[in-house]
């Protein structure tokens, strides 16, 4: 038992340190826009926009001028609207794709802390059957809980929009990375307690 917890410390602790590193530099150099943004004006605008609830407003209105042109006409003159009107249609979409990249950071951010916090009740348990001498399935159950942080800790890849929510869950995740690793040392602590 005992090569295996330190093949998994070790482990571990490059998974962890490692992502500490890359979370720690992202946080400090940002998510930088490429540079190709000023040639889409209307993206650059609702990237810039801190509120959601404008954005959704702004939508709401593009979408029903759009829909107010589009009423009665066949397909080939929505499409010669399309050409026609293109900066109302570039407009909607660029809204369209920030707030459904600003919805998705936010799930992303409830979801890394529900299934942290069943890593952390695993962990526990875990930590508190081991300690009983239930080793074997409290190991595993040990475990099982650093590999759902390690999981959820892990780095989220930057798709562009949602800039500030990106930053919240970037920092969150880092935040999460080093609470587990004092988790790792308070175990490895714990097991080489009086009795081990």
């Amino acid at each position: 038992m005992k090569p295996l917890q330190i093949t998994l410390f070790l482990i571990a602790n490059v998974i962890f340190l490692s992502q500490a590193g890359r979370n720690i530099h992202h946080l400090v150099f940002g998510a930088q826009p490429s540079v190709l943004d000023k040639f889409e004006p209307e993206k650059q605008k609702a990237r810039s926009e801190a509120q959601l609830q404008v954005l959704l407003a702004d939508y709401q209105a593009v979408s029903e001028e759009i829909r107010a042109l589009e009423k009665g006409k066949k397909n080939s003159e929505v499409m010669d609207l399309r050409q026609e009107h293109s900066d109302l249609y570039e407009k909607k979409d660029a809204l369209r794709s920030e707030i459904s990249e600003r919805e998705e950071k936010a799930r992303e951010m409830r979801d890394l802390w529900i299934y942290c916090g069943y890593g952390l009740l695993l962990i526990i348990g875990g930590s508190v059957l081991y300690r009983r001498r239930v080793v074997w399935p409290g190991f595993a159950i040990l475990v099982t809980g650093f590999c759902v942080l390690e999981y959820w800790a892990s780095p989220s890849f930057f798709g562009g929009g949602a800039v500030a929510e990106y930053h919240q869950l970037l920092l969150s995740k880092t935040i999460l990375t080093f609470l587990t690793l004092a988790a790792l040392y308070v175990f490895w602590r714990m097991r080489a307690g009086p009795n081990n």
